[in-house]
């Protein structure tokens, strides 16, 4: 799994988890590794089971691409974030 780690706090994670279109998803801890081979704790947000009936949305998720194609993520992982 790949992704990004970034620092905010308390207050700007709820602030950003308080659109509706992303209330539902919750922090979970995790160790992430690091390229350097270190490790950080952080908080992982997930959405625990997806709402039924929602259509993605391709638009997000090929900003999304880019993004991570930017970041240098591996083809196989920015394939998965297809809308």
């Amino acid at each position: 799994m790949y992704g990004t780690i970034m620092q905010l706090t308390h207050a700007e994670v709820d602030e950003l988890y308080s659109e509706p279109s992303v209330a539902a998803y919750r922090p979970e801890p995790v160790l992430a590794q690091l390229a350097d081979g270190s490790a950080e704790l952080a908080l992982c947000l997930n959405l625990p089971t997806p709402p039924q009936g929602l259509s993605g949305n391709p638009q997000y998720a090929t900003a999304l691409q880019a993004v991570a194609r930017k970041i240098g993520l591996p083809e196989s992982c920015v394939a998965g974030l297809a809308g």
